[in-house]
């Protein structure tokens, strides 16, 4: 992937990790795992597992788009870099 189609990915993620009804939903089935975990009996080990394993794709889903996020960022730098780079050369070939 090239660091333009990185740049556009991260656009994308950063704007649904703002997106207020995103963080919103995150939070309500965040706590419902929370709270359902807490209120499972002893014995109800099975469940619990189920609600962990939900809390886990929950976070592993909102750490995805923070990744890729900051491989934006990352790619927004190489490519600023690769800009100067190719400014400098441009410089030197016109002084030539």
């Amino acid at each position: 992937m090239t660091p333009e189609e990185e740049l556009v990915r991260a656009g994308k993620a950063r704007e649904i990790l703002t997106e207020p009804l995103f963080k919103e939903s995150v939070s309500v089935i965040r706590e419902a795992l929370i709270e359902g975990i807490r209120r499972s009996a002893f014995t109800e080990e099975k469940l619990r597992e189920k609600l962990c394993q939900r809390l886990a794709l929950l976070e592993d889903l909102v750490v995805q788009l923070q990744t890729v996020m900051e491989t934006g960022k990352l790619a927004e730098e190489t490519i600023r870099q690769k800009t100067i780079s190719e400014r400098i050369k441009l410089v030197g070939e016109a002084f030539r």
